[in-house]
């Protein structure tokens, strides 16, 4: 789990590491699920709602693919080169409500 307070540079992050990662045959495809929101850290783990939720979207998630929750999708906006794709609105358990999910790449991938 990576925890930041800037959603872009999370984003960013996340498509770095799957890049690396199909670099390396070795090491197995990831999925990777982001969410925003306020968190508790308590003795170095992260508890709340954002947590819960990027869990359940991170399985949710294609094989070396980026899903994002629209929390998290709202503050990354337009910001820098990125591509979005609606993924569907889905119930997940312990949420709420549906959660909206987009696909999230490099606009030049």
């Amino acid at each position: 789990m990576f925890v930041s307070t800037d959603p872009v540079a999370l984003l960013e992050a996340a498509l770095d590491l799957l890049v690396a990662a199909e670099k390396d045959e070795s090491f197995p495809q990831l999925r990777v699920g982001l969410a925003a929101g306020s968190a508790v850290s308590r003795a170095g783990d992260w508890f709340g709602s954002p947590v819960n939720v990027a869990s359940r979207v991170t399985g949710l998630a294609r094989p070396a693919s980026v899903l994002v929750a629209e929390s998290a999708r709202d503050l990354i906006g337009d910001a820098g080169g990125y591509s979005w794709s609606f993924a569907g609105a889905r119930h997940l358990k312990g949420v709420k409500g549906e959660v909206k999910l987009f696909r999230a790449r490099r606009a030049d991938d």
